[in-house]
C-alpha cells in the first residue's frame, strides 16, 4: 500500500478519510498517514480515528514524490491557495475515486482529483487537476472541467459544458448543453444555468443571474 496523506483537517477531510477507507475496503491501496492542517489546535489529535499529524513544517521534513497527497479543501480559492502554498514540497497528487462511482474508460483526468460516490461521469471528458466532484454529481459526454473546480452534491452539467477553471457550484445546480461558466465563478445551490455565466461572479436563481462580481484571482 502507498502512503498518502490528506490535505485539510475539516468536514471534507473527513469525508476523504471515509472515501479511503472505501477504496480500501474494495482492494487494499492506501495506507493513510493522517491529516495536514495549519491549525494548530488539532496537532496531535484524532480525528475519527486518524491523527493530524501537523501543518506545512511537517510536509516540508516529510514531503517528496514517493509520498501520496490529496487536498481536501472544498472552496477553490482556498484549494488553490494552499496548493500553491507548498508547491515546493514535491508531493506526488493522486486521484481518488470512489469504486461506486461510475467512470467511463474515456474519461481524461490530470492529478489531484475526488470523485464520490454515484457519481456517475460519462464519456470524452476532460477533468484537470484539484477538481472536486461530491456524491451524486452527473457529467454528460464533453464536458471539461478545469483545475482546482469544485462540484458539490449532486450537480448536474450536461453535454458539451465547460466548467473554467476555480469554479463552484452548489448542490443541485444543474447546467443545460453547451453552457460555459467563467473562470472562479461561483453557482448557487439549485441554480439552473441557462446561459453562459462570466468570470469572477456569482450567479444564481432560476434561471442563473450574477449578482455579484469576485476580486480576480492573482496567478
Amino acid at each position: 500500500m502507498k502512503d498518502i496523506v490528506i490535505i485539510g483537517a475539516g468536514s471534507f477531510g473527513r469525508e476523504v478519510a471515509q472515501l479511503i477507507d472505501d477504496i480500501n475496503m474494495d482492494k487494499k491501496s492506501w495506507n493513510l498517514l493522517g491529516f495536514i492542517d495549519e491549525t494548530t489546535l488539532k496537532h496531535g489529535t484524532m480525528i475519527n480515528s486518524n491523527i493530524v499529524l501537523g501543518g506545512f513544517d511537517w510536509l516540508e521534513k516529510n514531503g517528496g514524490d514517493k509520498l501520496s497527497a490529496i487536498c481536501a479543501i472544498g472552496n477553490p480559492r482556498d484549494k488553490y491557495a494552499v496548493i500553491k502554498k507548498i508547491s515546493a514540497y514535491g508531493l506526488n497528487y493522486t486521484n481518488l475515486i470512489h469504486p461506486y462511482a461510475k467512470v467511463s474508460k474515456f474519461v481524461e483526468f490530470g492529478y489531484g482529483n475526488i470523485i464520490c460516490s454515484n457519481s456517475f461521469i460519462s464519456v470524452n471528458i476532460k477533468i484537470g487537476n484539484h477538481v472536486s466532484i461530491n456524491p451524486g454529481c452527473g457529467i454528460g459526454h464533453d464536458v471539461v472541467i478545469e483545475n482546482y473546480s469544485s462540484l458539490y452534491w449532486n450537480v448536474t452539467l450536461s453535454g458539451n459544458v465547460k466548467v473554467g477553471e476555480g469554479c463552484e457550484i452548489g448542490s443541485k445546480a444543474d447546467i443545460i448543453p453547451k453552457r460555459t461558466i467563467g473562470k472562479w465563478s461561483v453557482i448557487g445551490a439549485g441554480a439552473v444555468v441557462i446561459e453562459d455565466i462570466p468570470d469572477n461572479c456569482t450567479a444564481v436563481g432560476i434561471p442563473a443571474k450574477p449578482i455579484k462580481f469576485l476580486q480576480p484571482i492573482k496567478i
